[in-house]
């Protein structure tokens, strides 16, 4: 497992954008797909600092996708 720490930049059905900085360009940081559990979970923001636990395979898209395994607030 990987983790990357950042800044929620947009939240998406399922899915979360987390860039290195608060000031993210429209490909900058990762999207990760996060199950329905984890969201309800955890509510999540637009520029809340979040770490993402999750596997190490991204795909080649801009920007790059993975999976989230677990999402903690900062």
């Amino acid at each position: 497992m990987a983790t990357f720490n950042g800044y929620v930049a947009e939240v998406m059905e399922e899915k979360i954008r987390v860039t290195p900085t608060r000031e993210a360009e429209p490909f900058d940081g990762i999207v990760f797909h996060v199950a329905r559990p984890l969201l309800d979970e955890t509510p999540l923001l637009v520029g809340q600092q979040v770490r993402v636990e999750h596997d190490e395979r991204l795909t080649r898209s801009l920007p790059p996708q993975a999976t989230a395994r677990r999402v903690d607030v900062l």
